[in-house]
């Protein structure tokens, strides 16, 4: 990844996505906000405890980075799922998108976004089609392919060849700091696009540990994606936890970093 540098806000971007002029994106740090405490400082959530004023100025600051308003970031309401929404027209940006973990949209000057504190943020380009996509993808959101759906949805909505898509996997909490239960490894075991003996790890102790990068990378593959076009940022967020949210790290409440990218 390449981060920013003598910024307000630092923020790090995909290598293989800003050769590409014709979008914006971003994955932001818990740097160069006006969030105190436990949400210090750039706290992009209005649901995760922290003041009001506070994310609307860290917000406010994320987009002034950005060379956007904060009209132009779209964050859905996110709920662990695998539900996906096709933003087709400006009217659906003033929504309040509920229940979705996953945005794609072929409109110029929307930038779709996800927040996250140890789960998976994926950003998806299409350069042929000129589509963009954004995805949260915790362990359930993988386990219910989530990364695979997008790229389906994607071919399906906008007749996109999936062997065109990059996808950037961002920042996450890594294999080695990510110790699952039982409940997780069934369901990791049920999905017909991992490869269990490829994504559990049981190096130490009983309890297994869940790859959560080469889950999607997987998932994306499966879905025909070219391997290489899939970045992986491969940052710990458990590991980075000052410059990172890892609500597993630090406990909840947990403020939230975001991923977001748009058609300029």
């Amino acid at each position: 990844m390449i981060k920013n540098a003598h910024r307000i806000v630092p923020l790090r971007f995909f290598n293989h996505l800003n050769q590409y002029d014709n979008i914006l994106h971003f994955i932001s740090s818990r740097d160069g906000g006006v969030s105190p405490g436990i949400y210090h400082s750039l706290n992009l959530s209005y649901t995760a405890g922290d003041e009001t004023d506070n994310v609307t100025e860290n917000r406010k600051r994320l987009a002034e980075e950005l060379g956007i308003t904060p009209a132009h970031l779209v964050f859905p309401g996110q709920s662990h799922s695998a539900n996906i929404r096709v933003i087709k027209d400006f009217e659906e940006v003033n929504e309040r998108i509920t229940e979705t973990d996953a945005l794609i949209t072929e409109i110029p000057k929307v930038c779709i976004s996800v927040l996250v504190a140890d789960c998976v943020p994926l950003l998806f380009y299409d350069p042929d089609k000129q589509v963009a996509a954004a995805a949260h993808a915790g362990w359930r959101g993988t386990v219910q392919s989530l990364a695979f759906k997008v790229v389906e949805e994607m071919k399906r909505t906008f007749g996109s060849d999936p062997a065109a898509i990059l996808v950037g996997i961002g920042p996450s909490i890594g294999p080695d700091s990510y110790e699952v239960g039982e409940n997780v490894v069934r369901e990791v075991k049920r999905n017909i696009h991992l490869d269990e003996k490829k994504v559990l790890i049981y190096s130490t102790g009983e309890k297994a540990h869940f790859d959560l990068w080469a889950a999607n990378r997987m998932q994306l593959q499966h879905a025909g994606v070219d391997p290489m076009h899939i970045e992986i940022a491969h940052i710990d967020t458990y590991q980075a936890h000052e410059h990172f949210f890892s609500a597993r790290r630090l406990g909840n409440p947990c403020g939230r970093f975001a991923a977001g990218i748009m058609i300029r």
